[in-house]
């Protein structure tokens, strides 16, 4: 039997990362702000609406990263498929604001293949041990996307239908991922981790606000 070099174990790895990328296909669920009439919104706003929500995007790109990381590492094809269909229903809203931020004449973050690359690794490093593990983390990362999301919702000015409802329909999704992996037996995830997570977090938006 062959034996493989490390340099080996990371082309293959990086293949399966490729093939999973590129194998996640959106729910196919309707933009939800696809028959709201859009409103005239100050430029200012209008310029801090899209650099909210290429924080969102930028936040959905690390969800496919991180899915796919625990899909890789996954410990049963239960388990993996429950991961690739949560990617899917995020590949929902990484095209929802993408779609969002071309309206608003935004771009998005310079800073996405690092976010992606990043939380690949994240979501493998959190699979090690077991499947619970793994569950938890997720559990804890879409607690904390909501409760941003909240916070962008709260951020928007009154006018701009369009994109509270894109935000509430997202935060209503990560809030029943969180409570998918919590019904599959998420193991809680420790104090000091849910630190290192919103540390994490802040980087992310702060970065991709500006860029």
């Amino acid at each position: 039997m062959r034996k493989y070099s490390n340099t080996d174990k990371l082309i293959m790895k990086t293949n399966d990362i490729f093939n999973i990328f590129t194998g996640i296909k959106s729910s196919g669920r309707t933009y939800p702000a696809y028959n709201i009439e859009e409103q005239e919104i100050k430029s200012l706003d209008k310029k801090m609406i899209s650099n909210l929500m290429r924080v969102n995007h930028s936040g959905e790109v690390s969800a496919q990263g991180l899915y796919i990381g625990h899909a890789l590492l996954a410990k049963d094809e239960n388990q993996k498929q429950l991961m690739l269909d949560m990617a899917s229903e995020e590949k929902d809203h990484l095209d929802w604001c993408e779609k969002r931020i071309n309206e608003l004449g935004g771009k998005t973050s310079i800073f996405n293949p690092l976010w992606f690359t990043g939380s690949v690794a994240i979501g493998m490093l959190s699979s090690i041990r077991n499947n619970e593990q793994a569950l938890g983390f997720i559990e804890e990362t879409e607690k904390q996307v909501a409760e941003h999301l909240e916070s962008h919702i709260n951020k928007i000015p009154k006018e701009d239908k369009k994109t509270y409802v894109i935000l509430k329909k997202m935060k209503d999704d990560e809030k029943e991922h969180g409570e998918t992996a919590r019904n599959f037996g998420a193991e809680k995830v420790s104090k000091n981790l849910r630190k290192i997570m919103e540390l994490t977090a802040s980087i992310m938006k702060f970065a991709s606000y500006r860029l």
